[in-house]
């Protein structure tokens, strides 16, 4: 805008110039005098919107969540702002702002380019290699932010937040996702995904330290090792869990094999708690008392050889 007004201001004073000359060519003409009313609007136009525009670039908006560095034309920096509002500047100071919201970097997928926008940033998945030298994908989202008072320290070394996105926030980001995975074997890579997630962050955290950014959160999307791997793995865990299964069956045989002899040995117990308990004597007693009472119906009681007994039959 300041650039504008410059131009605004030129064409001004060549108009005001011309309106000069022409009056002086063309004091006593009618037609003279008329070009150089004219020539003398336009340049107070010019020279009127050539302020008009110079002091509007003396100001400039900045939304909540965003931080600017202010820079000279020579591109010096002059200072930052970090309070949402208007502000004043230099008509010829220009202001580079940087967006110190929450941003996130997401790398997904077989895309073949990476999307930048602001500084916010999409980007194709990270192959990796484990412990085990096997090679897996690895789709991955990351939220960062800047703080505040660091946009000055990042402008001076990137200029604007579309080089700082792409050289150092990416940058980092698929260096530290390659790195982590070498201390897990395949298996791990595989089953234990929380584990690699907090090792992501750990190292992009210790990596970020004192360079004014701030890793808000790191979310491991999906792990994809080569399809051998996937087979063998799911082979593996279907076989587990027939053993498991055979293990759990072998287990409630045992339990319904140790049921039925304990079972079996408190049957033979109470038989032999019966057997002691039944004497000559009782035996002959239950003997009596059976044939009163076929007796008492009616029935022929028949008495064996040798019984010395007493039967009532009444």
């Amino acid at each position: 805008m300041f650039v504008l007004a410059v131009i605004l201001a030129v064409l001004a004073l060549i108009a005001l110039v011309a309106a000069l000359v022409l009056r002086r060519r063309n004091a006593d003409s009618t037609t003279g005098r008329r070009t150089v009313r004219i020539a003398g609007a336009v340049g107070g136009g010019l020279l009127a919107l050539g302020v008009l525009v110079a002091l509007l670039s003396s100001f400039y908006a900045q939304d909540t969540g965003d931080a600017s560095v202010i820079v000279s034309w020579t591109g010096d920096i002059l200072g930052q702002e970090i309070t949402p509002g208007l502000h004043l500047k230099a008509p010829w100071s220009t202001v580079e702002t940087f967006n110190v919201r929450n941003q996130q970097v997401v790398f997904a997928g077989k895309q073949a380019t990476t999307d930048y926008t602001g500084g916010s940033a999409l980007g194709p998945g990270i192959t990796v290699q484990d412990a085990d030298g096997v090679a897996s994908d690895i789709d991955i989202a990351v939220r960062y932010s800047i703080r505040p008072d660091q946009v000055t320290t990042i402008y001076r070394q990137f200029r604007d937040e579309t080089n700082f996105v792409s050289q150092f926030v990416t940058q980092d980001i698929r260096s530290t996702v390659r790195d982590a995975p070498n201390g897990f074997t395949t298996l791990d890579l595989i089953t234990k995904r929380a584990d690699l997630n907090a090792a992501i962050q750990k190292a992009l955290e210790q990596r970020w330290r004192g360079t004014g950014v701030t890793v808000d959160s790191v979310s491991l999307q999906q792990i994809t090792p080569p399809a051998s791997v996937t087979a063998s793995y799911a082979a593996a865990q279907n076989a587990q869990i027939k053993v498991s299964t055979e293990k759990n069956l072998l287990q409630a045989a045992q339990v319904s094999a140790q049921q039925q002899v304990v079972q079996a040995q408190a049957k033979a117990k109470a038989n032999d708690t019966l057997a002691k308990s039944l004497t000559s004597n009782v035996l002959k007693q239950n003997y009596i008392d059976t044939l009163s009472k076929l007796a008492a119906s009616g029935n022929v009681v028949v008495v064996p050889q040798g019984f010395g007994g007493i039967v009532n039959v009444k």
